[in-house]
């Protein structure tokens, strides 16, 4: 049997054993010849050469020897005129491109270490981040970051890739969205770029991937984030996500996907407490030069005990005010000013139970509350226990354990019914204005 034979045959058996993320290599590799018992193999690019012989040489030799019954010698070239034009270019880079610091254009520069305000119930997260920022890859290697909308994960995720990308510009920092990964993707598959695809995330020293929830039923995305994930992780480096929920309720995730992610540290944040409310808020009043009366930042630090994001929309819709009018502001236009947003944040902290969800769900759909925690699946019951659902997480502080407890559903199916709903929302206008109406309905009952 011709080594050319061996070398297909090795090519099928590692095929079938190989981590995706390795075998890739192998499709830069040509067969070239042979002499005695010496298999020749050539390539484009001194990359693929490299690749090849650290990720796919040892399991080949391995294979072809077995096949062979003998060792067969392998020996990789560059074909030549690649080589040189590859040479060339590469001249050209060092003679003619200055010098420059390696900056990652998706990072926002304003997050940062410094300017996020850690608490009692983010401390531990805070630290656990900024030792990843310190030493990445060394520990608590992968690293979920998640919350609710507004706590500080992006900031958090962020500050990672500012902070490594100042002290060691030599890093190369991927961040990214889970919808511009998945948009990469897709866009290599359409232009049979794939393997630029691979070579981008793959050579990452630092990925850091904001909302994966968006992965949800993606699967295809899911697969090739699963082969990246291994790749990154057995080659040491650091990989750091964020998601809205726990891991254990991404419903429509693979088994193994999670397990990725539930190998390292996962981190919770929540809402912050009074104290560093007010901490943040007059934070910022000073990174915007503004002067805010103590009365003032203590009655929004009081009402609005959500997340950040609102309290921030708070502060900037009364400096908006200030500006326009050109005047201080006084408790009495903060509270005027901000009635209708806190009226719709206090809302949600008050004693507003699932009961009261369902009783205006099925007011609205003209059923009763016990059907909704039933297990009829008739279309409108189904539909109006899909909105009870959605609401229940959005306007109440429930896990969706909790809520599935409550409806007699298990956490996956609780995550499917919200999914179902967010997304029907947004190209159903009819949906978000019921959905709107009803959620008043509720909130003006709380007060």
């Amino acid at each position: 049997m011709s080594l050319e034979n061996y070398w297909n045959n090795a090519l099928k058996k590692v095929s079938t054993t190989m981590d995706a993320g390795k075998a890739m290599w192998l499709d830069f590799i040509n067969y070239d010849g042979e002499y005695d018992d010496t298999l020749l193999l050539s390539c484009d690019a001194e990359m693929y050469k490299e690749n090849f012989n650290t990720e796919c040489k040892k399991d080949i030799q391995k294979a072809l020897d077995e096949i062979a019954n003998k060792h067969i010698e392998i020996i990789v070239s560059v074909n030549e005129e690649e080589k040189e034009e590859e040479e060339k270019e590469n001249k050209s880079k060092k003679k003619s491109a200055p010098v420059i610091r390696k900056t990652n254009s998706y990072l926002n520069k304003s997050y940062t270490f410094e300017n996020f305000i850690p608490c009692e119930n983010t401390n531990f997260a805070y630290n656990a981040v900024k030792a990843i920022a310190i030493n990445p890859g060394s520990s608590y290697n992968p690293c979920l970051i998640y919350g609710g909308v507004g706590l500080g994960k992006t900031h958090l995720l962020e500050s990672i890739g500012n902070y490594i990308e100042e002290k060691t510009p030599e890093k190369n920092v991927i961040y990214v969205t889970a919808e511009t990964f998945t948009n990469d993707y897709i866009n290599s598959l359409a232009g049979k770029k794939i393997v630029d695809f691979r070579i981008k995330y793959r050579k990452a020293d630092i990925l850091l991937i904001d909302d994966i929830h968006f992965l949800d039923e993606k699967i295809s995305t899911q697969e090739e984030l699963f082969h990246t994930f291994n790749d990154l992780y057995e080659s040491g480096h650091q990989i750091v996500f964020t998601c809205d929920r726990p891991v254990s309720e991404l419903s429509n995730f693979t088994d193994r996907l999670k397990s990725r992610f539930t190998r390292g540290l996962n981190l919770s944040l929540t809402a912050p407490d009074y104290e560093t409310r007010v901490a943040i808020l007059k934070k910022k009043c000073e990174e915007k030069n503004t002067k805010i009366r103590d009365s003032v930042i203590n009655y929004i630090a009081e009402n609005v005990k959500t997340n950040v994001r609102d309290l921030e929309g708070s502060l900037t819709t009364l400096i908006a005010y200030a500006n326009l009018l050109q005047t201080d502001i006084t408790l009495d236009i903060a509270k005027d000013q901000l009635k209708h947003l806190i009226s719709a944040t206090t809302a949600s902290e008050q004693d507003i139970s699932l009961i009261d969800i369902t009783k205006a769900v099925a007011a609205y759909y003209n059923i009763e509350p016990t059907q909704l925690r039933s297990k009829s699946r008739t279309a409108i019951i189904k539909d109006a226990r899909n909105v009870a659902i959605f609401l229940s997480r959005k306007i109440t502080q429930y896990s969706t354990t909790e809520i599935g407890n409550f409806f007699n559903r298990d956490h996956s199916t609780i995550t499917h019914s919200i999914d179902i709903i967010e997304k029907e929302k947004k190209t159903n206008a009819d949906l978000s204005s019921n959905l709107d109406e009803i959620e008043t309905k509720i909130r003006a009952k709380a007060k």
